[in-house]
């Protein structure tokens, strides 16, 4: 007893309430809802307020006088005045606590709320695969064992503690053992044949409603190396073309080249759908879009694996979809898909496959052609060939064919460059001149009595330059035109002519 008294009073935060005093700090139910400081205060006052109390009331009942009413003491009365007053004052920081947690309060109920009608508008969406259901009892059957098992599988996905093979077995083996239920209950014998899909569509809405990201994630982060390298393989191969991949493709045709289109978004929407069959369904999108486009493309009516898988390859590697391994991978353990669907969704993962091992002999090229493809070098098209007259079969012509090709390519490159450079001199040229003329224009403003000097020609002004030309085409012309600026010199006196002037040689006096 006493040592749990002793834990208590230790630990005075133990209640989470302020103290009654309101001075801050924590109360205990121990010291009656008060602080220990506040406690010791109040409870000592009124001990020794009560014990001079009752020592008079004791004096006075010995001597045999009536004890009068005693007043409480004023100090005692004072300090429950205060007491009341700070518990009525408005405390900033209390007001900030309370105000936060109403808030938090607040909005866990509105988040709370919200996911409860989020989730009654997906059971509502998803009892609708089970309205065409005969019997009431079937579908509370259903309704029930879904439920059990959504309940039960939510709180694995939030547990971390649980692997991702185990989250796989359990939903496989639930899917097994209510298939094996529909199969042989009696109350579901007066069914539908496609009662199975209903119910998958059923199982999927309910369950990944909730659970998606949980799952997803997990697979994300494990395959997320695989995710990379499948993006930077693709983008590494974003010259590949569609007669590279000898598919009937033909993007110069509208009507191929919209179903194309179409057909790269239906693939690139696949990583933003939760449920497995809504990825599934992108697919079949994306597989029709395709059709569509081969048929547009070409002028056999039949479409067969050699005509599809080709095209599926082109659409993946112009469509570049985020996170496929990790959207394939989440098909192959979650998923239910038909007969069909489950071909396509292979056909998806053969075309991945295709693209991570490609190389030069898939595409008809050379190692070298495929190297400077990878490398983003120009590469000698098939048609230059024809611009000789001469047949080159050997590979040393083919070697210098490519040598000459580069060259041409580089030659356009320092003809672009040149272009640009003498665009960039000319404006920097006119903007000199410009300059020039403001700091005339200023000085001359500056100082009325300075000389103008001949006006600066402008090389954007063409006949100015005229002028000039026509005004040099004699010597005289020449002539005039660099003296224009000296017309005051033949008032100027004559220069002066040199004057030679003879040292006399130095006399000696002999006779001294």
């Amino acid at each position: 007893m006493l040592k749990s008294q002793s834990t208590s009073i230790t630990n005075p935060k133990a209640d989470g309430e302020l103290c009654r005093n309101a001075c801050g700090f924590y109360g205990n139910q121990i010291w009656d809802g008060f602080c220990s400081k506040c406690y010791r205060e109040v409870y000592q006052q009124a001990k020794e307020i009560q014990e001079g109390y009752d020592g008079k009331l004791s004096n006075s009942t010995s001597d045999g006088t009536p004890s009068p009413s005693v007043p409480s003491s004023p100090s005692f009365s004072n300090f429950q005045e205060k007491r009341r007053s700070n518990m009525n004052m408005r405390n900033p920081i209390r007001q900030m606590v309370n105000r936060a947690g109403s808030l938090r309060s607040t909005n866990n109920s509105v988040m709370s709320s919200l996911s409860h009608e989020e989730h009654a508008l997906e059971h509502e969406a998803a009892s609708k695969h089970l309205e065409i259901m005969t019997t009431d009892d079937a579908r509370l059957d259903i309704k029930s064992q879904v439920k059990t098992f959504a309940n039960n599988f939510h709180k694995k996905c939030a547990n971390k503690n649980i692997q991702l093979d185990t989250l796989i077995q359990d939903y496989g083996s639930f899917r097994e053992t209510l298939k094996k239920r529909l199969l042989t209950n009696p109350i579901y014998r007066d069914e539908n044949e496609d009662l199975i899909l209903r119910v998958r569509d059923y199982i999927e809405r309910i369950i990944f409603s909730r659970d998606y990201s949980f799952i997803f994630n997990r697979i994300a982060i494990i395959c997320e190396d695989k995710d990379l390298s499948i993006q930077n393989r693709i983008s590494s191969l974003h010259w590949i073309t569609a007669p590279m991949l000898d598919t009937v493709l033909n993007e110069n045709i509208s009507i191929a080249r919209e179903a194309i289109y179409k057909a790269i978004n239906a693939l690139i929407e696949l990583d933003s759908k939760t449920i497995p069959q809504g990825k599934i369904h992108s697919i079949m999108e994306c597989k029709a879009f395709i059709e569509e486009a081969i048929r547009a493309s070409s002028s056999s009516s039949g479409i067969n694996a050699d005509s599809f898988l080709p095209a599926l390859i082109y659409i993946v590697l112009k469509a570049k979809p985020p996170r496929l391994h990790s959207n394939i991978r989440f098909l192959s353990h979650f998923s239910q898909p038909s007969g069909e669907q489950l071909y396509y969704l292979a056909n998806l993962d053969s075309a991945v496959r295709f693209i991570e091992l490609l190389q030069a002999q898939h595409l008809g090229l050379s190692s070298d052609d495929f190297s400077l493809y990878m490398r983003g070098e120009p590469v000698l098209p098939s048609k230059f060939v024809s611009l000789f007259d001469s047949s080159l079969s050997n590979e040393s012509n083919n070697v210098q064919l490519r040598k000459r090709f580069i060259l041409y390519h580089e030659l356009d490159h320092h003809c672009e460059k040149f272009d640009e450079n003498l665009f960039d001199f000319n404006r920097r040229l006119t903007q000199t001149v410009t300059d020039i003329k403001e700091l005339l224009n200023g000085t001359y403003a500056r100082f009325p009595n300075f000389e103008k000097l001949p006006q600066l020609i402008d090389i954007d002004n063409n006949e100015q330059i005229e002028d000039i030309s026509n005004r040099t085409e004699n010597q005289e012309d020449i002539i005039d035109i660099l003296d224009q600026s000296t017309t005051e010199n033949e008032y100027l006196p004559e220069p002066l002519a040199p004057e030679i002037v003879q040292q006399q040689p130095q006399q000696t006096n002999d006779d001294n």
